[in-house]
């Protein structure tokens, strides 16, 4: 009767795994990336600091004893595949809760999924309708690790205009692109508001390879300065580009600018004078372990979106704890009380009117002759 018993319960083990089910003592957070188009660079290293949190918690036993399973799906750097992907990680997976990518338009396409499904997704996607509906409310299930691109946007207008003293700017963005709009608008606004002015506003789209047209539009237009809030494979060509026609005023971007983006181009003639806020200062402690760890796992330096892979994993496994538990709702009420986690990029606290972090500054650099230089944290008055 015994062995009866055991071949039955095996019988029963196989078949919840043969359905996608998940065994007692693990909790399956999904994985959504791009890790083979056009944002792969920032998709994988999201996965790599990703993985290096679940090991890290999984040496040391887990989330109250249980282990962390990591499943990664790629969404190609399309909004239709990372649908069908976020499905196939919810439905077949059984992930109770999701890393979001980067990319704002997926952020957009997903959040209804989620909010129907009550799987909590924590990404960094900036866009601040991601995660705030427009009648004012928190998306339900989504949540945002970084700074939204509004309060990102005002930091760059605010340390161009008012600590650099720019007055009169050019901006090339895609306005095809969801997190490029969200992230010209604010920086207008601020600029306009503060007495200066956009003397030339030029735009592509995602298909568009050549901006030769719109730089010699803003050379021309008497700008002082260029803000290109786009993604790291635009703003390379940008630089290029810009170096061919001869134009040499300073520019402005966010996040991808951030390295790889000078390995990229590949010219430091080219990568030159640009500025730009990341979420991480290299000087600062919190980052060495995670470095180090990252270093010998993948024999590379980490880059900072690596960063915010880690930190999203370690504010799921705080999450988990003030839920209650590893059910999509329970880490949903448990993300809504994220209060002074210490993650890599500073310390976190997520506000549960908004499900946006609170009090994040970023960190300013320069980018001189393809060499990144650190000029610290910087917030506009406003901010404080």
């Amino acid at each position: 009767m015994r062995n009866k018993g055991v071949l039955k319960k095996s019988l029963f083990v196989l078949m919840l795994a043969g359905s996608g089910l998940v065994m007692a003592g693990e909790v399956v957070i999904g994985n959504l990336q791009d890790l083979s188009g056009p944002t792969s660079v920032l998709g994988n290293a999201v996965t790599r600091g990703a993985e290096v949190a679940v090991e890290k918690i999984n040496a040391a036993g887990g989330i109250k004893g249980d282990k962390i399973k990591l499943i990664t799906a790629d969404t190609k750097g399309n909004v239709q595949e990372a649908i069908k992907a976020f499905t196939r990680l919810i439905d077949h997976e059984k992930s109770v809760v999701v890393l979001g990518p980067p990319v704002s338009n997926i952020g957009l396409a997903i959040a209804p999924i989620a909010n129907e499904k009550k799987i909590p997704v924590i990404g960094s996607f900036i866009d601040p309708r991601v995660t705030v509906q427009e009648n004012g409310e928190a998306q339900p299930s989504m949540f945002l690790i970084q700074p939204t691109s509004v309060q990102f946007a005002e930091i760059i207008a605010s340390y161009a205009n008012e600590k650099l003293g720019y007055k009169k700017f050019a901006v090339l963005y895609d306005q095809s692109n969801a997190f490029a709009v969200s992230m010209y608008k604010p920086f207008k606004a601020y600029i306009e508001k503060r007495g200066g002015t956009i003397v030339a506003e030029e735009t592509f789209t995602k298909a568009d390879k050549d901006y030769r047209a719109q730089l010699n539009k803003i050379k021309a237009s008497g700008a002082e300065a260029l803000y290109v809030p786009n993604y790291t494979q635009d703003l390379v060509i940008t630089v290029k580009q810009a170096k061919q026609i001869g134009m040499t005023m300073p520019m402005f971007s966010g996040l991808d600018a951030a390295p790889p983006f000078a390995t990229l181009v590949g010219d430091p003639d080219a990568a030159d004078n640009m500025f730009f806020a990341n979420n991480i200062s290299d000087k600062e402690p919190q980052l060495t372990e995670v470095r180090n760890a990252y270093k010998a796992k993948f024999n590379e330096e980490p880059i900072n979106k690596a960063y915010l892979g880690y930190d999203k994993v370690t504010v799921i496994a705080k999450a988990v704890e003030l839920g209650g538990g590893a059910t999509g709702p329970q880490i949903i009420a448990g993300l809504s009380q994220i209060k002074n986690v210490q993650g890599t990029t500073g310390v976190i606290t997520l506000s549960p009117k908004t499900h946006q972090p609170l009090g994040l500054s970023m960190v300013m650099y320069k980018i001189v002759k393809g060499k990144y230089e650190e000029i610290g944290r910087y917030v506009p008055e406003s901010h404080k």
